[in-house]
């Protein structure tokens, strides 16, 4: 499984994120959008080409929203497009 996840203000501008270069020493990404579906898939292929296996089965999931839960409050109450997550995850088989 390979997931990665941001928040961005207004839903456009992007402010941090999950860091999915190779090799990157710091976990997150500022400024930069890296919650994409190629960035996610590449990584996952790195890593069944690098265990010499082939990926099957594969099943995607996208969640974005604009709802915040304050605490004490039972209700979410929408903040709308102040503060957007978004979520991508990709999962499979490798065989």
């Amino acid at each position: 499984m390979v997931r990665n996840y941001g928040w961005r203000l207004f839903y456009f501008l992007p402010i941090v994120c999950g860091n999915t270069g190779t090799g990157s020493s710091f976990p997150w990404s500022f400024f930069n959008n890296e919650v994409t579906m190629d960035n996610i898939q590449q990584r996952f292929m790195e890593h069944a080409a690098k265990h010499g296996k082939t990926p099957c089965d594969l099943v995607y999931s996208n969640y974005d929203t604009v709802m915040w839960s304050i605490p004490l409050v039972e209700v979410p109450i929408p903040v709308p497009y102040l503060l957007c997550y978004n979520e991508i995850q990709l999962s499979g088989n490798l065989k």
